[in-house]
């Protein structure tokens, strides 16, 4: 700087009266005798630039142009002394017109702040700013600054951030300010769903107010939980409309902001704070059915976890899987939770079979669906061997869950508490020895125990097979004479049994010498008094037939001879 002659302060131009008039400030300079200040113009930025005038006061400092039709024009200033050697410095070009607006880069919310950020003017004249507050009905001064960042407070009792509207105006040291900046806000950020049946919140980006900030290259998006810090929740492209956040869970109290990330790094847009707690209708969700049995009223009654913060279902269906894999569903009662566990259920138009599961379809008022496993009640069977034992064959519990299965089996008589025959089996068959000789029908039951993997000793879940009872093979004794003398001893001839046969397929034939057929009967009790058609029969040796059925497909036949005495 030493080596040149400096530049007058050219500070500001001014339209006044139909000519531009020129301010500046002048810059000492001791290097020889002064001998001018040139004025040079051009109606060009680039030029060429043409000498308009040369003042020789050495203390002036305002020139006027005289321009009435208010043409733009373009100046600079500099000083001729009489300095060999040095040459002259050329002060700023300015132009003649008003500076140029200021471009707002974004308006962003931090804290309790609202940012304005804008570029500086590009007219040199420019020595500060006028930032102003658009009201319903007037322009509001905020501050006049020389940043180009100001941050205006606010509180939860002023009006809300998103309807406060700022602009910023270019001042110059003559009193000229520039046209008004565009008019921006703050971006309003909203929220739909996160509620009943919809887990996913979609959040929804105040377009028409990013359109104001300069150019962004993506949305960033912000989430605090329950009133954490607020981390990154991912990015979206920059014309984004609405940005979907799925990682909500019931009960959350979730706020969110978006950032408008500005192309070359010139700031982040940060938009208003949303905020919402998350109430989601809870879907009904998975859970294990221990078993099924039969009633004494042949319903159906299941044992299910009973899990108390289970969502009621709207809808329940029963799984009947019939043989042949024909799944067919019937209405259901909806299942209650928090209340035992436990749920009778008539049975289905066409009752269940040994290998036929049965499972629940609830469904939740979402229309979520959630399927059970498939259980199956325990089917006993029962059979007479041999006189005196019975065997005793059962199907398994199935509920396809892990843990331990074991069966006990009871012997059912009427007017009595059942009892005990044998616990603990793991097998699916018992053999019982009938140890009296009365006969008569013999019913059994089986219990199944299950006991969850994992679950205490005491938490056992228990279901009764149906009824099955058998009936003695009966032991026959017959007589090899008898005398119908009306003594009341021996006066028939009948059949004896250690238990009554059925009457279905019982059949007694007594047949004389000759072939005759003389006397037959279907009724166990009735026997043979002696007689053919009420008239007494001579006295020796006749044939019997006897049919009878000691069992399920078990059907006898016995014959001999029979001596009558009088």
């Amino acid at each position: 700087m030493s080596a040149q002659i400096a530049s007058p302060d050219f500070s500001c131009t001014r339209s006044e009266a139909g000519a531009v008039i020129l301010n500046w400030s002048n810059v000492p300079e001791d290097c020889g005798a002064y001998q001018g200040t040139e004025i040079f113009s051009a109606t060009a930025a680039e030029g060429p630039f043409t000498l308009l005038a040369t003042l020789t006061d050495a203390a002036a400092t305002r020139f006027s142009d005289p321009n009435p039709a208010g043409e733009l024009r373009h100046y600079f200033l500099r000083y001729r002394y009489d300095c060999p050697g040095l040459a002259a410095m050329n002060s700023d070009t300015l132009d003649s017109f008003i500076p140029i607006a200021p471009v707002i880069q974004y308006v962003g919310i931090e804290g309790d702040e609202i940012v304005i950020d804008w570029q500086p003017s590009i007219s040199p004249e420019v020595t500060g700013y006028v930032l102003l507050e658009l009201t319903a009905t007037t322009f509001v001064p905020v501050d006049t600054t020389t940043a180009t960042v100001y941050r205006v407070p606010f509180t939860a009792a002023d009006p809300p951030t998103v309807d406060r509207r700022f602009l910023v105006v270019a001042i110059d040291p003559c009193g000229n300010d520039s046209p008004q900046s565009s008019i921006v806000s703050a971006a309003a950020l909203t929220g739909s769903e996160g509620m009943g049946c919809t887990r996913n919140l979609t959040l929804t980006i105040d377009r028409a107010s990013l359109a104001g900030y300069l150019p962004a290259t993506a949305l960033e998006l912000f989430v605090s939980v329950n009133g954490g810090a607020f981390t990154s929740a991912g990015t979206s492209a920059p014309a984004a409309e609405t940005i979907v956040y799925r990682d909500a869970n019931d009960g959350e109290d979730l706020c969110f902001y978006v950032e408008s990330i500005l192309t070359n790094n010139l700031g982040r847009a940060r938009s208003e704070v949303f905020c919402q707690t998350i109430s989601i209708n809870q879907p009904v969700v998975e859970f294990p059915l221990y078993g099924v049995e039969f009633d004494e009223l042949n319903n159906l009654v299941f044992q299910y976890e009973d899990n108390p913060l289970q969502p009621v279902p709207t809808d329940a269906r029963l799984g009947v899987t019939r043989i042949g894999s024909v799944l067919e569903f019937s209405p259901l009662p909806v299942p209650v939770f928090g209340n035992g566990g436990l749920l009778t259920v008539p049975s289905p138009g066409l009752p269940p079979q040994a290998g036929e599961t049965l499972a629940f379809r609830l469904t939740d008022d979402c229309g979520r669906e959630v399927t059970t496993n498939a259980v199956e009640p325990v089917y006993l069977t029962v059979r007479g061997l041999i006189p005196g034992q019975n065997q005793l064959d059962w199907t398994p519990l199935i509920n396809g869950l892990d843990g331990e299965i074991t069966y006990e089996v009871f012997r059912l008589v009427a007017g009595m508490m059942p009892v005990s025959l044998v616990a603990g089996l793991t097998e699916t068959s018992f053999p019982h020895t009938v140890d009296e000789t009365t006969g008569g029908e013999i019913c059994y039951q089986v219990r199944a125990s299950f006991r969850p993997a994992d679950a205490a000793a005491t938490e056992v879940f228990v279901f009764n097979s149906d009824v099955a009872c058998a009936t003695p093979k009966p032991e026959l004794y017959l007589p090899n004479a008898f005398s119908p003398n009306n003594d009341g001893l021996n006066d028939k001839f009948l059949p004896f049994f250690s238990s009554p046969p059925s009457p279905q397929g019982f059949l007694l034939q007594i047949w004389d010498r000759w072939g005759s057929l003389i006397h037959e009967t279907s009724d166990p009790l009735e026997g043979w008094d002696g007689t053919d058609e009420l008239q007494p029969v001579p006295v020796g040796v006749y044939l019997y037939v006897l049919r009878y059925t000691a069992g399920e497909g078990d059907d006898r036949q016995r014959s001999g001879t029979i001596n009558m005495l009088r």
